[in-house]
């Protein structure tokens, strides 16, 4: 049975952290593009961003089981079956982004209208959100993705990844907020059209660098797998109390937002404060590593069959 070293789990492990900092830059970048227009939007932006934030762990919570299954395949050394459970979480994670979609574009406008006092910051979080939600299938997509570097181990191009995300949305920020480049000035609607266009090269930088660099044939992405509906099951079994878990978190952070919603100026502060504070990162990594180690052990085991 293969043992992993210490240096072996800090090699998998780094990469991870490096590009979950990358992506909390897009938070302040957000920020600080954002802080130059107005505190209203300053404050609207991190309800807005919570909000999203809280519907997008529940696909990130399917895509942690999906990176246990695909990685107790690694362990098992059945490669091929890595790309049909991939394959089948991203007919689930599409679908069920469009159900969220759905659901935040007809429904949210009225849930947040009645818990949020300020007119103001209401029309400002609904603008920002109506946009944001646009990138729910990229982002689902991108969890996805991320889950099998995990699991195959090749971690390294995640952080390259998160690079290209950041540099895309800094990018999208200066022109769509400010208005640059020939293209009018939207404000807090253009953070949120550059959030979701910074997952959509992402997710294009993710097919590319998979097509030029991962065998197909190796791990049976060559072909498209025949449906097989015990396999949702599978992953729902290991992944929904994730799902569940992540969502519940997240929802506590968005009712405290909303209890110092007032305090428009000083939001953003304090969920910055909680999401780079460095032990949350201690645990985020721990809990993006831990499945693939986990998946692996159980692939070595004699009855590894799922």
């Amino acid at each position: 049975m293969r043992t992993f070293r210490y240096s072996q789990i800090w090699t998998i492990a780094y990469p991870i952290l490096l590009s979950t900092l990358m992506e909390q830059l897009i938070g302040m970048t957000d920020a600080a593009f954002l802080g130059r227009v107005g505190e209203v939007e300053l404050g609207a932006s991190a309800l807005g961003g919570i909000f999203y934030v809280t519907i997008f762990m529940i696909g990130l919570g399917f895509s942690i089981g999906a990176q246990i299954l695909m990685g107790r395949r690694n362990g098992e050394g059945r490669y091929e079956q890595i790309g049909i459970i991939f394959y089948h979480c991203i007919a689930f994670l599409l679908l069920l982004s469009l159900l969220l979609f759905a659901v935040t574009r007809w429904f949210a406008p009225s849930l947040l209208e009645s818990i949020i006092r300020s007119h103001q910051v209401f029309e400002a979080t609904d603008s920002y959100l109506q946009w944001r939600i646009c990138g729910l299938a990229f982002a689902f997509v991108n969890a996805l993705f991320r889950a099998f570097y995990v699991a195959i181990t090749q971690t390294r191009t995640l952080t390259i990844n998160s690079l290209v995300m950041v540099m895309s949305n800094i990018l999208f920020n200066y022109t769509l907020i400010f208005g640059h480049f020939g293209l009018p000035a939207m404000g807090i609607s253009g953070a949120a059209i550059a959030s979701a266009l910074a997952e959509c090269v992402s997710l294009i930088f993710f097919v590319f660098y998979t097509r030029s660099h991962i065998s197909g044939v190796h791990y049976g992405f060559h072909r498209l797998p025949r449906l097989r509906m015990q396999l949702f099951g599978n992953v729902l079994d290991v992944g929904c109390w994730v799902m569940l878990q992540n969502f519940l978190s997240l929802s506590t952070w968005f009712l405290f937002f909303l209890g110092v919603e007032h305090l428009a100026l000083h939001i953003h502060p304090l969920q910055a404060r909680h999401q780079h504070h460095p032990q949350h990162f201690i645990v985020y990594l721990h809990d993006r590593h831990s499945p693939f180690f986990h998946g692996q052990h159980l692939g070595q085991q004699p009855d590894g069959a799922a």
